[in-house]
């Protein structure tokens, strides 16, 4: 900071700090900051103040700051490709989207491209550097589609800054082209660095990244690459329209410590030429490949492979020293290239059809078949073999030279065949800003630069310009995948990351719920096809399906894609946080249908009813609205537990007590075949929304799974180590389990008394209920546990024999609220598991009553404060009332009372100061002490 006129540094801001992009200050000098790299919030500092306070908690950094004049505070988020807002007036760390899609690069006008500097005027109009798309937006005060503002016969390059005068005129950074962009009546013009190309004289700007008037006009600008803030002074302010007058000279005002490289190209040129599909969040492929080519094709160990948009595929055939190419929908190589090339790695074509080859092994340079020639030029010098190539929209080519641990990047727009270093150090190293060995490598349209880090097991993310990285997978990168040495990597078209996993034989992919395998998924390496062996490369099809090239097994892979999955697979109603349902069930199916001791009961999304009967070793099945089964089941089970149908129709069945397996009764199917060995009884089972299966193998002291798309039987752990136990990794008797559409896993750990929350990939739990956790409920023997569609949690307490809900109040009982056993039908005798249906309906089976209740939604109202009953004209209350509450409790000179929307009732007690509470159905009062209270 610097006071007006001074040539000093004055004074700083620090603490907490982690990579700040941008800074805002208001008119009472109230300073905000960008926090948001690894800290993910943006920072407050007050007038004088020398710490600060989180003003705004968001997902990545602000590349643009503003705080509008109704004190909304505004965040650029690049990455994210959206620009959100928060009240400042208001204590809610919420913010709202204002413009753009989350996690969606566009160039509609709903969309966003990497936006980087914003500015919004006294109107409430947004303004938005949209950098990906070359381009200034406006968003108009509460509207979500912008207008691109048009600069005439200026050209922008990658802008990241915007701001306006008085008059409404738009000055802008026009990053790409490295000078200052401004507007007037008579529209825009180059205003400061007009020469075309970067430099360092005062006259000159090297990548400016932002800007700001001083209240007399003078143009203060982030020089970037030239590491300075430039001041360039205000020469004339004459309105004469015939006079122009341009400001060209700067003063430095500081030096700034490197970060970044050097960028060789600024001018967007490039169409891709590669196929990036997107595909939903549970995408899946078929486990068995399919081999394109063999080593007779294309000899042994091939490497590289790439496929462009027209579905073309290339082939480094190493072992021959050629490339093979094959046009869309050919069996055999229609072209082959040789001349001149020795143990080729790596290929990338461009969308004009010229093919560019590593030749780095003995010959130590790149070259360059221009489309439908047969003659090559050098077009980069390296240093030994790229083990990928890869050229970018600005018409960079990147080389990943894995002996030299170094990616290098060279403009294809000059005679030059030099190259600068994009990534590493030359040294094998694992810093932030060091590689060993690395392999695969690719470059959005961000210009971030994603390396496949073999020697490091991760992949590293290096930020455009930026030569230190962040690990973005391994198992250095908390909430991601261990990998073993990693060979290749790309994105997909909403910007997820597929990885080759060499050492692990496998390939990972990655979506909205995290990293998971998609093929070869067993981890050993095999001939089968299934089956990898130290895969090297990859690349889709504009389809979606995938080719690889299985280096170990001598020949091409392909996988088709052949998705299956839902959007929900069982009932989820979406319930109000004073929901009630009638506390007199109706008998659903009795001891003479369902057998004794029910235990599995099943509610399909269509409202068909299923249930294991233990005794005859059999499922019945009922359709909506039908009182006796309308179809029994038979197979080879022995006293199943429970019990799933996916939406498909097909049924899951518990057969593991002494057949050690889950068996799988298809649609209309009489007959069951094996789905999936399972190492004791599944007392819980569930199929998830990607087309997994799940058991709760209780008697092992865990939970396995295993996809459904596959041939293999073989489960995997995915809680629980098989020992009993209390900790945040082992189960102990793991009953009821659920799986949310994140693929979180729910466990009803019984034996511990609580229910366990997994995230996807996590072997480690929370505790969400039970075990003396503050602010749950204790449980007894917890068993069925499901979730509503707020993602409220719903719990079988077995040996208190109740049904417990949850909401944004926290959790209450619903039904067996006096924790008493008993027969009637407002009782329970050891429920165990429980399901909606599409209506909010509940069903229980009710095991020590040998029957499956059903309890009726009474009332779905979303009133969350107070209650207003609809009464008839001439309703009646008793005369004689009962006593709820006495002196003994309450105090003397009782006052207030309140009953919520769920029927928790408040009452003060004057004498001790003290908030009493009581819960719906309850007698007894929770006493609630505050501070400062007084009569």
């Amino acid at each position: 900071m610097w006071f007006n006129g001074s040539t000093t540094l004055t004074g700083s801001y620090s603490g907490g700090l982690s990579t700040p992009y941008s800074v805002f200050v208001t008119d009472n000098s109230d300073v905000y900051v960008d926090n948001g790299n690894t800290n993910y919030r943006v920072d407050k500092w007050g007038w004088n103040s020398t710490s600060s306070v989180p003003a705004m908690y968001m997902c990545g950094q602000c590349y643009g700051l503003f705080v509008d004049i109704n004190n909304m505070l505004y965040c650029s988020l690049s990455s994210y490709h959206q620009v959100i807002y928060t009240s400042l007036t208001q204590n809610l760390n919420i913010w709202t989207n204002v413009a753009g899609v989350s996690n969606t690069a566009g160039s509609t006008s709903t969309t966003l491209h990497s936006p980087y500097g914003i500015f919004i005027d006294k109107y409430l109009n947004l303004y938005v550097a949209d950098n990906g798309n070359n381009r200034i937006q406006k968003f108009a005060s509460g509207q979500s589609n912008g207008t691109t503002i048009s600069t005439g016969a200026i050209t922008l390059s990658i802008p990241t800054g915007v701001i306006l005068d008085s008059d409404g005129y738009i000055f802008i950074v026009d990053n790409g082209n490295n000078r200052i962009i401004g507007s007037g009546p008579n529209g825009f013009r180059c205003i400061a660095a007009c020469f075309g190309s970067y430099g360092s004289s005062s006259s000159q700007l090297y990548y400016p990244q932002s800007m700001s008037f001083d209240s007399y006009g003078n143009i203060f600008v982030i020089d970037q690459y030239n590491q300075r803030v430039q001041k360039f002074l205000f020469l004339s302010n004459s309105c004469n329209t015939t006079t122009t007058i341009t400001t060209t000279a700067a003063t430095t005002m500081m030096s700034i410590i490197q970060t970044t490289t050097a960028s060789t190209s600024v001018s967007y040129s490039n169409v891709i030429s590669f196929n990036q599909p997107k595909f939903g969040a549970y995408a899946t492929w078929d486990s068995n490949g399919i081999t394109f080519a063999n080593s007779s094709t294309v000899g042994t160990s091939p490497y590289g492979i790439f496929i462009d948009t027209s579905n073309t595929v290339y082939v480094a055939n190493k072992a021959n020293n050629q490339i093979q190419v094959w046009l869309s929908g050919s069996s055999i190589p229609t072209r082959n290239i040789t001349s001149g090339v020795t143990s080729p790695y790596s290929i990338f074509a461009t969308i004009t059809g010229d093919i560019y080859v590593d030749n780095g092994y003995t010959n130590n340079r790149v070259d360059k078949w221009v489309s439908n020639r047969n003659i090559s030029s050098s077009v980069m010098q390296v240093q030994g073999a790229c083990y990928d190539l890869f050229i970018d929209i600005n018409n960079n080519l990147y080389c990943s030279m894995y002996s030299q641990s170094q990616v290098a990047i060279k403009s294809l727009n000059g005679n030059s065949s030099l190259w600068i270093v994009a990534a590493g150090t030359g040294c094998s190293g694992s810093t932030s800003n060091t590689l060993d060995n690395p392999r695969g490598i690719f470059v959005d349209t961000s210009l971030n630069l994603y390396v496949a880090d073999c020697g490091n097991d991760r992949v590293q993310l290096f930020l455009s310009r930026q030569v230190t990285a962040m690990t973005v997978a391994g198992s250095t990168a908390t909430g991601t995948i261990s990998l073993n040495c990693p060979s290749d990597v790309a994105l997909d078209g909403d910007g997820y990351l597929f990885i080759v996993d060499n050492g692990n034989n496998r390939i990972i992919g990655s979506g909205p719920n995290g990293f998971r395998c998609i093929i070869a998924c067993g981890s050993t390496s095999g001939s089968a096809s299934n089956q990898l062996s130290s895969p090297s490369t990859f690349s889709f099809d504009s389809y979606g399906n995938i080719f690889i090239t299985d280096q170990g097994n001598s020949r091409v892979q392909k996988f088709l894609i052949t998705t299956t999955t839902y959007n929900v697979t069982t009932n989820q109603p979406n319930l109000c946080p004073s929901t009630t349902w009638y506390t007199n069930a109706i008998t659903f199916a009795n001891s003479s249908t369902v057998g004794t001791l029910a235990y599995g009961v099943f509610v399909s999304i269509n409202n068909t009813v299923y249930v294991a009967n233990q005794q005859t070793n059999k499922v019945l099945v009922w359709f909506e609205g039908s009182i006796n089964p309308d179809k029994i089941l038979s197979g080879s089970l022995n006293t199943p537990y429970d019990l799933f149908a996916t939406p498909l129709g097909d049924i899951y069945v518990d057969n593991g007590g002494s057949n050690g397996r889950v068996d799988k009764f298809s649609f209309n199917s009489n007959l069951s075949i094996p789905a999936m060995s399972v190492p004791s009884t599944c007392i819980g089972i569930f199929v998830d929304i990607s087309n997994t299966l799940y058991c709760a193998a209780s008697n092992s002291h865990q939970v396995v799974k295993k996809w459904l798309n596959d041939n293999v039987l073989t489960s995997t752990i995915v809680a629980g180590n098989g020992t009993a136990g209390s900790t945040a990794t082992t189960l102990n008797l793991p009953l009821g389990i659920f799986v949310d559409v994140k693929v979180n896993l729910y466990v009803a750990d019984c034996y511990n008394n609580r229910v366990q929350m997994f995230p996807v990939g996590q072997l480690t739990g929370i505790t969400l209920a039970g075990a003396s956790v503050p602010g749950t409920i204790t449980l007894s023997n917890p068993n069925g546990v499901t979730l509503d569609g707020n993602g409220y949690l719903f719990i079988a307490d077995c040996y208190n024999h109740r049904i417990i809900g949850s909401g944004p109040y926290g959790f209450r009982c619903l039904f067996g609220c006096t924790t008493i056993s008993g027969s009637a039908s407002n009782q329970l005798n050891q429920p165990v598991t429980l399901r909606f249906d599409s209506y909010g309906n509940l069903f229980v089976a009710d095991r020590y009553n040998n029957r499956v209740q059903k309890f009726i939604l009474a009332s779905n109202s979303c009133s969350l404060s107070y209650n207003q009953p609809t009464f008839c004209y001439n309703a009646l209350w008793y005369s004689s009332a009962s006593t709820f509450a006495s002196s003994s409790t309450i105090g003397t000179s009782p006052y207030g009372i309140f009953i919520d929307g769920i029927n928790t009732v408040y009452v003060p007690n004057r004498v001790s100061n003290t908030i009493l509470t009581w819960s719906q159905w309850s007698n007894i009062s929770t006493t609630n002490t505050y501070s400062n209270l007084n009569n």
